[in-house]
C-alpha cells in the first residue's frame, strides 16, 4: 500500500494526539490522591519523631459533625474520604464482632441509633448486619451499609492511620483481628486502643505466637507507663484526661515519662483552649476529639498567631 505525505501527517499526528492525551492522563491520575499521600507521608514522619511539633488530630469516628452534608454518616467507608479531606491525620472508630465472628465498625451497644437495625450487633450475622443502612446524627436514614472493619482497612490503607476502639469481647479474638491487620500488611498503620488491664493478655499473645500490632493502652500514672513500656514497647499511649480537668503532677508526670520513653503521648480533648495550650506545653502529640474541625482550625489560627509574632533578640 502507497502512503502519501497526507497519509504521514495524519499518522504521526494521531499519534502525537494519543501521546499527549496518555501525558495527561499520567500526570493527572496521582491528583485525587495527592492530599491523601502528603498528609500520610506527614503523619508517618510525625510518629517516627517524638521531636516533631507536629498536633496529631484524631477524629472521634472519623468526625461526624456535618455528616448529612458531607454524604457520609459516621464510621463508614465514605467517611474516609471526608476525613482525609478535611485534614485528619488519624480515624478514630469502634470495632464490635457478629455472631459469626466478623469484626464490624459499630459503636453503640444496640443498633438503634446508628442504624435501622435493632439489638446489639453481637446477637446477628453479618450477612444480616450487611442489610442495615446506617442513619445520620439526625435520625434519617442514608444509603450507606455497615461497614466490615476490613473494609475500612481498605479503604483508608496507605491514606491515613486508624485508632479502632476495642469494644467489649473484642479482646478475645485479638489474634484473630492481629492476623487481619497482617493480612493487610497494615501493621504500622493501625493503633488497637485497649484497657491497661489487658497488657497482660496481649503480652502473653505475643509470645504465643499472635503477629505483634500496635496497641495503645489507656494508662493513668507514670508507673502504669513504665509497665506498658516494658511488656509491650508501643510507639503510642493514651494518657486519660477528663473534661474540664486541669492536669495534675501525676499526669503531667505520666506525659514526661510516656516522652523520655519514646511514645507518642495521645489525650483527649474538649475545646478547652486553656487545657488544650496545657496538654501541648506538657508533650501531648495527639488529641482524640468529637469536634476535630474546630480542634484543627485552633490549632491552625494558634500556630498562624506564633508565625505572626516578631522574633525575640
Amino acid at each position: 500500500m502507497n502512503s502519501s505525505p497526507l497519509n504521514f501527517v495524519t499518522s504521526k499526528y494521531c499519534l502525537f494526539t494519543q501521546t499527549l492525551v496518555a501525558i495527561v492522563f499520567a500526570t493527572l491520575a496521582p491528583v485525587d490522591h495527592c492530599q491523601d499521600t502528603n498528609l500520610f507521608q506527614k503523619t508517618t514522619l510525625a510518629l517516627s519523631d517524638t521531636t516533631d511539633p507536629t498536633i496529631l488530630i484524631a477524629a472521634h469516628r472519623g468526625g461526624y459533625i456535618n455528616d448529612k452534608q458531607d454524604e457520609a454518616p459516621e464510621n463508614s467507608v465514605e467517611n474516609i474520604d471526608v476525613a482525609i479531606t478535611k485534614g485528619f491525620h488519624v480515624y478514630e472508630t469502634d470495632i464490635r464482632q457478629t455472631a459469626d465472628g466478623v469484626f464490624v465498625v459499630v459503636h453503640d451497644e444496640s443498633l438503634e441509633r446508628e442504624t435501622n437495625g435493632t439489638g446489639p450487633v453481637e446477637k446477628l450475622n453479618f450477612e444480616k448486619v450487611a442489610k442495615l443502612k446506617k442513619k445520620f446524627r439526625d435520625g434519617s436514614l442514608s444509603n450507606f451499609g455497615v461497614a466490615s472493619f476490613e473494609s475500612i482497612l481498605l479503604a483508608g490503607k496507605n491514606r491515613i492511620y486508624f485508632k479502632p476502639d476495642l469494644k467489649p469481647g473484642v479482646i478475645d479474638s485479638f489474634d484473630k483481628l492481629a492476623r487481619l491487620i497482617h493480612k493487610h500488611e497494615m501493621a504500622g498503620q493501625v493503633f488497637l486502643r485497649t484497657e491497661y488491664k489487658h497488657l497482660w493478655k496481649i503480652e502473653k499473645l505475643f509470645a504465643d505466637g499472635t503477629p505483634r500490632v500496635e496497641v495503645m493502652f489507656k494508662v493513668n500514672d507514670a508507673a502504669q507507663v513504665k509497665k506498658v513500656h516494658e511488656r509491650c514497647e508501643p510507639k503510642t499511649i493514651q494518657i486519660n484526661v477528663r473534661k474540664n480537668e486541669k492536669l495534675s503532677e501525676e499526669q503531667i508526670e505520666a506525659i514526661k515519662t510516656a516522652i523520655e520513653l519514646g511514645m507518642i503521648v495521645e489525650t483527649h480533648v474538649y475545646n478547652d483552649e486553656e487545657q488544650i495550650e496545657q496538654l501541648i506545653k506538657s508533650g501531648v502529640r495527639m488529641f482524640h476529639t468529637n469536634k476535630p474541625d474546630a480542634t484543627l482550625k485552633f490549632l491552625s489560627d494558634r500556630a498562624a498567631k506564633a508565625s505572626s509574632k516578631p522574633a525575640t533578640r
